[in-house]
């Protein structure tokens, strides 16, 4: 009771009680019974509900009535209907089963016209009244025997000794032949359980043939209405295509229109790209032509503002040193700093020792000394800048 669906496994219950009570459990119940197991979503409580069952346990069975009971807002004809299609499926009623039925119309708010209503539907049979399960005779079978035969004896108290031995023999007479009569009856109850168990499976093969060919005349009218269904889908289909390649047709052209349109639209876009980068290019070329020529301007007026001050200085004769780092350098007298630089670069990157790895070590050796070389000059002009 501790599930989510306390009501569903109230009522699996339940029904697995009429089910331990019957006079001959079928496999079709049990399968009957995981079918509604399947559907109350406690297939894997099944076996846990039949071991209760089994038990007979009526505090089970009182915690499953306050159950339903409680969550309970109408007549439950439904979960009767499973509860007498379940204690009859073997044609015969139990007498558990019987009074079971009862409390459960009971406590499903079905009045007793109404059970004995349902159970004629279901069965085609009338309900009849249930015989006293109180009665000794239910219970104790022989008890009646072994009474008469103490009666016998108390009222022969002062018999003699043959007499006890031959109500001692006539009564174990009796027991024998209530014992015949309980086996014969126990075989023909079993035979009568074996005969009810192959109507019943002619029974619902029968119902599985009617059931067949109930779905087979459904399928061919569905096939039928499919078939007709597919033809008009067919018929609309054609229509729609054929309103659909109309409406590509006049969208073709449109979209031709269209691409020629904007191929126009493109190519007045590139040309007036075009024309603008041109315009662009010429304007870039006018400003680099321009800087540049600001920029020797710049190195005119600053050579001759230092061929000025070297005048003013005395320097005009550079010494000895100065002008065999010029050579060196592959420069002139009116070199600036920047160009010290960049003949530097161009030296030191062309005459560097790692340029010739792998040659000859003479050659290596010459490679460096150059290096030196350019170096030392390179660092005297710096000086004399």
């Amino acid at each position: 009771m501790k599930s989510p669906h306390q009501r569903e496994s109230a009522e699996l219950l339940l029904l697995c009680w009429v089910f331990a009570n019957k006079h001959v459990p079928l496999d079709e119940d049990r399968r009957y019974l995981e079918r509604l197991a399947a559907r109350a979503h406690h297939r894997r409580d099944l076996e846990t509900l039949l071991a209760a069952a089994r038990r007979q346990d009526l505090g089970d069975v009182q915690l499953a009535a306050e159950v339903l009971t409680k969550e309970q807002t109408g007549p439950i004809i439904a979960f009767l209907r499973q509860a007498v299609v379940l204690a009859t499926s073997d044609g015969a009623l139990s007498l558990r089963n019987h009074h079971i039925l009862r409390f459960l119309a009971d406590l499903s708010g079905v009045s007793p016209d109404a059970l004995r209503a349902l159970y004629r539907e279901v069965t085609g049979r009338t309900l009849a009244a249930p015989e006293d399960l109180s009665h000794r005779s239910h219970w104790q079978p022989v008890e009646p025997e072994a009474e008469d035969t103490a009666e016998v004896e108390e009222g022969d108290t002062g018999s003699t000794q043959a007499n006890a031995g031959e109500y001692r023999g006539s009564w174990r007479d009796r027991v024998r032949r209530l014992a015949e009569n309980q086996w014969r009856e126990h075989k023909q109850q079993q035979q009568w359980r074996r005969q009810q168990a192959q109507q019943a499976r002619e029974r619902e093969q029968q119902r599985e043939a009617a059931a067949q060919a109930e779905r087979e005349r459904r399928a061919q009218a569905h096939a039928k209405r499919q078939a007709e269904a597919q033809a008009q889908q067919r018929e609309q289909a054609r229509r729609q295509a054929e309103a659909e390649a109309l409406r590509r047709e006049q969208a073709q052209r449109q979209r031709e229109q269209a691409q020629r349109q904007r191929e126009e639209a493109a190519q007045r876009q590139r040309q007036e790209q075009q024309q603008r980068q041109y315009q662009e290019r010429q304007r870039r070329e006018r400003q680099r032509q321009e800087q540049e020529s600001q920029h020797q301007e710049q190195q005119r007026q600053w050579q001759r503002e230092q061929s000025r001050q070297r005048q003013r200085a005395g320097f005009d004769a550079p010494s000895y040193p100065i002008r065999r780092a010029l050579i060196e350098l592959e420069l002139d007298t009116s070199a600036s700093p920047r160009e010290i630089k960049l003949a530097y670069r161009r030296l030191a990157q062309r005459h560097h020792p790692d340029r010739f790895h792998g040659q000859s070590e003479w050659r290596i050796n010459l490679a460096s000394q150059r290096f030196q070389r350019i170096k030392n000059a390179y660092d005297l002009l710096m000086q004399h800048a």
